[in-house]
């Protein structure tokens, strides 16, 4: 394998720490590019005694000039690009999210365009891009060829980053990734969790992958660029993360130590409303798996690995789980009865309703 400069943005995030690491251990020089604070400081610390040569870059993506001046100076080879606000804290501000998301990226391509060898751009998409999937109308699997339909801000913003991207003239790889699972915020109970553990559907079908896997993909796109370029690929666990929204909460609920809540817990989907579902739907991911190799990992591995993680906490919850799981039972009811809704989740109605139109994409986009 030869080695090369990869510069990756988000670097120090749920996937791009874990994706650095294993570029690091290839012998590749990594230049990684993040916002500077004390979670980003610590994570280069923890990754600058790995093999490899890494350099971290504190800038902000919609700094343009500094972003033009990162790219000319190192002349990657390649370039991961992480970076993005994420769902549900776009939905905070979604102007913000759109300028970091889309211009941000736009920043990143352009900068790569002008270099006299273009590099490889390897894209983290999201399943947010195939919208709003009642299983009940759509029952085959999502593929790479499934047409994309937002239904929110985020999957609107993932679509206008793509459009970016394939427009240029740069080589490029497309992931779209399903639910990403990792110890970094699994268990977490804000009020954000809480309002999208009953917005969505209790059978809404989720996808998910280990951030692992999910590093191992982008790692290996890089290493694999002549058989990658130009596809767009789908990036989920084997046929053990092929799950639906209440099971893969109560797996990740066991983990944490509180326990199951059950499979009555939160409201179904309605099977006549088209916009009444949530993402990810059901990945093929035949095609990404053969050129791509990343699945290494089973579900039961997944939830351990974030059992695991949880440390001296778990026991505790473990012991207040008797008191807990009623407790956020009864809440959750409570806020369904406040909120008046009825037989079904509905979750764009409720998710708009708390954090306003904006973070929802227009029905002709």
């Amino acid at each position: 394998m030869t080695a090369k400069t990869v510069l990756v943005t988000g670097a120090f995030g749920q996937i791009g720490r874990r994706c650095v690491r294993l570029l690091l251990e290839r012998g590749h020089t990594v230049i990684a590019v993040d916002l500077h604070n004390d979670g980003t400081d610590a994570a280069a610390a923890e990754l600058a005694v790995t093999s490899g040569t890494l350099i971290a870059v504190w800038i902000d993506l919609l700094d343009r000039p500094s972003v033009t001046a990162v790219v000319t100076a190192h002349r990657p080879a390649a370039i991961v690009h992480f970076a993005a606000i994420l769902a549900p804290f776009s939905y905070r501000d979604p102007r913000t999210a759109r300028e970091v998301n889309v211009v941000g990226t736009a920043n990143l391509v352009e900068a790569a365009a002008d270099l006299p060898t273009p590099p490889l751009f390897v894209f983290a998409s999201s399943a947010a891009v195939y919208g709003s999937r009642n299983p009940y109308r759509h029952p085959d699997r999502i593929t790479a060829r499934t047409p994309v339909h937002p239904v929110d801000q985020y999957g609107e913003d993932k679509v206008r980053a793509e459009a970016v991207i394939t427009e240029s003239l740069l080589p490029h790889v497309i992931l779209r990734l399903g639910g990403v699972i990792s110890p970094d915020g699994a268990g977490r109970i804000d009020t954000d969790a809480l309002l999208l553990m009953r917005a969505m559907p209790r059978d809404n079908r989720m996808h998910a992958v280990d951030a692992r896997d999910a590093a191992l993909a982008f790692a290996n796109a890089v290493d694999r660029a002549e058989s990658a370029a130009g596809k767009v690929l789908l990036i989920g666990g084997n046929e053990t993360y092929v799950l639906l929204q209440r099971d893969l909460e109560d797996d990740m609920m066991a983990a944490a130590g509180i326990g199951r809540l059950g499979p009555r817990t939160g409201l179904p989907g309605d099977p006549d409303d088209e916009l009444g579902w949530s993402f990810t739907g059901w990945f093929d991911t035949t095609e990404s798996q053969a050129l791509l190799d990343f699945q290494r990992h089973d579900w039961p591995q997944t939830v351990a690995w974030v059992a695991e993680a949880q440390g001296r906490i778990r026991p505790l919850l473990r012991a207040l789980g008797p008191l807990l799981r009623p407790t956020i039972r009864l809440l959750l009811r409570a806020e369904q009865r406040r909120d008046g809704r009825g037989a079904f989740a509905d979750p764009w109605t409720l998710i708009a309703g708390r954090y306003g139109p904006d973070v929802l994409a227009p029905t002709d986009f």
